[in-house]
């Protein structure tokens, strides 16, 4: 809800929103993480939030002004070593797929 609040003042393009989603999950993360003795169900959510973190890179405005410019360059030079460009064939075209995510 916080995260929903800062884009209906600072709009989507803002680093507000962003900073603010990022880490309020940051701060879940670490709590989740101090737990001595976590369940199971705690420990596979612990591993989802991180992983999820990951996606934060896709997120405006981080990929449109950081990501992007480092990411597409990337991608592209893999795709021409011959075994490799199959692992990233079409990587490119689900980004926004991510980006919704």
């Amino acid at each position: 809800m916080v995260h929903i609040a800062a884009l209906a003042i600072f709009k989507s393009k803002s680093w507000i929103p962003f900073l603010v989603s990022a880490g309020l999950e940051a701060y879940s993360i670490k709590s989740l993480s101090k737990m001595k003795h976590p369940t199971e169900r705690q420990t596979v959510e612990l591993t989802r939030r991180k992983v999820s973190m990951l996606l934060y890179l896709l997120r405006s405005p981080f990929y449109n002004e950081i990501t992007e410019q480092r990411l597409i360059p990337t991608i592209n030079y893999i795709s021409s070593i011959p075994v490799l460009g199959l692992l990233t064939d079409g990587l490119e075209s689900y980004i926004p797929d991510w980006q919704n995510i």
